[in-house]
């Protein structure tokens, strides 16, 4: 694949259900594998069915795009969470959210000329 995803915030079209069970894998992935750092998951997500198509150990191109989104730095936070210094919670309900952010890959086509 590319290595750049689409992303809309908050999703669109997903049940509120859908929306607890990602929540629900996420944090149980994240306590089974005791990741303490930034982690990527991809989701496969069809009418309240979840599963997860992968997941990595580090940050993804979409964690600026997410912080910024959200206006929490979330690659700070990781970082002290790492070093063990004390992180606030902090709270995002993308419901509340007053609009919807888009991000897209941008694809330089002119490098792939004569490519199949």
């Amino acid at each position: 694949h590319s290595g750049d995803a689409s992303l809309l915030l908050p999703a669109q079209k997903l049940f509120v259900e859908t929306h607890r069970r990602v929540k629900a894998m996420g944090q149980k992935l994240c306590r089974a594998l005791k990741i303490s750092g930034p982690f990527n998951i991809q989701f496969m997500c069809k009418e309240n069915e979840v599963m997860v198509i992968e997941c990595n150990l580090r940050a993804s191109r979409s964690m600026p795009f997410i912080s910024k989104t959200y206006n929490v730095n979330f690659i700070a936070m990781a970082t002290r969470i790492m070093l063990g210094l004390p992180q606030p919670t902090v709270t995002i309900q993308p419901i509340d959210m007053d609009c919807v952010a888009a991000k897209v890959p941008v694809f330089s086509f002119n490098r792939l000329k004569n490519s199949d």
